[in-house]
């Protein structure tokens, strides 16, 4: 059976919360499915996983006022429990992500003081990784550049050219004239 998995694709249920919303994917169901709900308007509810008489396992949303929200049955109870577990984890790492519900509503929210909006450090750690990275890439340009061969100038080539070889008699004047 695991060989059949891994020729298919092994695909797992996961989970993420993203801006508020919580974004399941269910490949492994018998009707594969992805669900999303907005977390900001959701006062209270449960996930659950209910057994059916035929056998299959159905995990359902459970809302406050009672209302049973099927989102997709499973075969196997395993699978329908490692689904709850994906949406467990994604809503353990959501914190900072969910709004709470007065930030939703415009009376509750005009009463009560609003919460200072998250400090996102990963965009400042990104922009000052990229400072940097540019500052070390350009010294490193330059300093290839300064290790290549130097090209004399015209004028020290020339005076070169015009001074006598090494063992030449020569006078003083002509000595005193080229210095």
């Amino acid at each position: 059976m695991r060989w059949i998995e891994s020729l298919t694709g092994n695909y797992s249920s996961s989970a993420s919360v993203v801006d508020g919303t919580l974004i399941i994917s269910l490949p492994q169901a018998i009707t594969p499915v992805v669900w999303r709900m907005d977390l900001g308007n959701v006062k209270a509810s449960a996930l659950e996983v209910r057994s059916l008489d035929n056998g299959t396992h159905v995990l359902t949303l459970k809302t406050p006022k009672g209302d049973i929200h099927d989102i997709a049955p499973f075969a196997q109870r395993g699978r329908a429990i490692e689904a709850l577990m994906a949406v467990s984890r994604a809503m353990e790492q959501a914190q900072g992500q969910i709004r709470p519900i007065a930030a939703n509503m415009p009376e509750i929210g005009s009463v009560l003081t609003k919460a200072p909006a998250p400090i996102k450090k990963k965009n400042k750690g990104r922009a000052l990784t990229g400072v940097i990275g540019t500052i070390l890439l350009l010294g490193l340009i330059a300093l290839l550049l300064n290790m290549g061969p130097r090209t004399q100038n015209q004028s020290t080539s020339s005076a070169r050219a015009t001074a006598p070889t090494t063992g030449v008699p020569l006078s003083a004047d002509d000595f005193l004239n080229n210095r």
